[in-house]
């Protein structure tokens, strides 16, 4: 019969290397441009998925009515996004039929945890005090199951909301999600009179006012850290506080 541990083992190390072939296929992506099915307008995106620059042809207006140019703007960025899908398909494709890259050792957070302990008490102390150890943990562990209904919560909350971005100067708006993916482009009639290039540099300009919209408020992050898992996170680093927090001291 085989061994259970040496069972989840094997399946850890096929979930390593699998996890590792997804982050080669992460590094591997690269800036996109994508384009609208009329020609008309094309955009650059940034490896990390960031709208770097619009460019409208001067003629657009002989292709596209004045309350089209928005959606074009979007139909290129969802292009530039299926570039992205393919090359990424592509690289983990070829990442997953080459050799099998070396497992990586696995970290041990009660093993961290032990030598953070080790530097600030000692066993005699830690004996001593076992029980109202094991209670800490046990408090810090039902912590985090209480609350990760709550993270969860207010994580789908700040990436579900819409930051409405406007330019300064002329009628465009441009929306994007809390996780900065765009969800609509609106170009006024009033905004499609002035120059091509300048509708572009409004557009940006749209775009990265909803980026700072996005970065002033409570994130993702900000949530996380500001959780039992960013208090774990800082207690990990901080023998001392480590230690009082279970009560090893």
């Amino acid at each position: 019969m085989t061994d259970p541990m040496e069972r989840l083992l094997d399946t850890r190390d096929e979930l390593d290397r699998a996890s590792q072939a997804f982050e080669r296929a992460g590094q591997d992506r690269r800036p996109a441009d994508g384009t609208d099915p009329s020609n008309q307008v094309t955009v650059s995106v940034s490896a990390e998925g960031h709208l770097k620059a619009v460019r409208i042809r001067a003629g657009w207006a002989q292709h596209l009515g004045a309350t089209e140019l928005g959606p074009a703007v979007l139909a290129a960025m969802t292009d530039a996004g299926a570039k992205f899908a393919v090359e990424w398909g592509t690289s983990l494709s070829d990442a997953l039929d080459g050799p099998a890259p070396q497992t990586r050792p696995l970290p041990s957070f009660a093993d961290s945890i032990a030598a953070g302990l080790d530097e600030v008490t000692t066993t005699a102390a830690l004996a001593s005090n076992d029980r109202a150890s094991l209670e800490a943990m046990v408090e810090t562990l039902e912590g985090m199951l209480g609350e990760i209904d709550t993270v969860s919560n207010e994580v789908e909350a700040v990436t579900s909301r819409t930051f409405a971005g406007r330019a300064s100067g002329a009628d465009v708006t441009v929306r994007l999600t809390g996780a900065g993916i765009i969800s609509g482009v609106e170009v006024a009639e009033s905004a499609t009179r002035h120059h091509a290039a300048n509708i572009s540099r409004y557009i940006l300009a749209a775009y990265d006012d909803a980026l700072r919209q996005i970065a002033s408020t409570r994130g993702v992050d900000q949530i996380l850290e500001q959780s039992v898992f960013g208090e774990l996170r800082r207690l990990s680093a901080d023998p001392s506080a480590l230690a009082s927090r279970f009560r090893a001291l």
